[in-house]
């Protein structure tokens, strides 16, 4: 091939090594120091999809993109909307607000129904509230506690959730919180829900150890309850957890 040649084969490749690297471009929208969790991001990727991130490490996402619901968010959503379908005044509690990704799919599906959110971190809050629709809620009550300190301080929780959702994770590894599969933890929990109510656990599945440990947790739950479900769910962007659905 003469230099001609090479020049136009060149120039060829311009407009897709262009468009590449458009769609790998992610922006930083804003940053926050937490005390708690360490360094809070809010990313922007070239579609609009904002994520927010813990120390580098991905914690949930904008809800708005067409691909959302292949996502474990989305399915956390949906099975808790299952649930509720034929419920009167119900009542869903998220431990930990991520990105307010399943919570605020709920509350576009039916706002009527009415969520609880505890989140530790004031950071946390305030980036959903400035970047993921959080402050558009319709039917929320919002704590900003520790969910291991609240759950010894709220008896008026007894019997009031007809969904609970445990989603805390940590800005350290294994990210996910290991005491939210501890027995004095589930044991208490359990009596926030309701008869037949349904607590929804999710757990990181991206490496083998954490798969292991989520089916110990489900062989415990099948103990404690009389129908429990665990589901994968691996979403276009490679996130990968394991959902597990218990029925009291």
């Amino acid at each position: 091939m003469d230099d001609t040649g090479l020049a136009l084969v060149s120039l060829a490749l311009i407009p897709p090594l262009l468009w590449c690297v458009h769609r790998l471009r992610i922006k930083k929208i804003k940053q926050y120091k937490s005390e708690i969790s360490g360094l809070i991001e809010v990313l922007e990727k070239y579609n609009g999809e904002k994520i927010l991130t813990i120390n580098k490490y991905h914690h949930g996402i904008s809800i708005n993109q067409k691909d959302f619901d292949k996502s474990y968010w989305y399915f956390i959503a949906t099975t808790a909307l299952q649930h509720l379908k034929k419920k009167s005044h119900p009542e869903v509690l998220f431990l930990g607000l991520g990105a307010n990704a399943s919570s605020g799919i709920i509350d576009r599906k039916d706002p009527k129904i009415h969520q609880t959110i505890v989140e530790i971190d004031k950071y946390i809050v305030e980036a959903c509230q400035e970047f993921f629709d959080l402050e558009k809620m319709r039917n929320l009550t919002l704590i900003e506690a520790d969910a291991y300190k609240l759950i010894d301080k709220r008896p008026d929780f007894k019997n009031k959730f007809d969904v609970i959702v445990v989603d805390i994770f940590t800005g350290i590894p294994p990210y996910v919180s290991t005491k939210t599969n501890q027995p004095p933890f589930i044991e208490k929990l359990n009596k926030w829900s309701k008869k037949d109510g349904l607590i929804i656990f999710n757990r990181p599945a991206n490496i083998q150890s954490d798969r292991e440990d989520t089916k110990k947790l489900a062989a415990y739950l099948k103990t404690k309850f009389k129908e429990v479900k665990t589901s994968y769910i691996r979403d276009p962007r490679g996130y990968q957890n394991d959902i597990i659905s218990a029925v009291r």
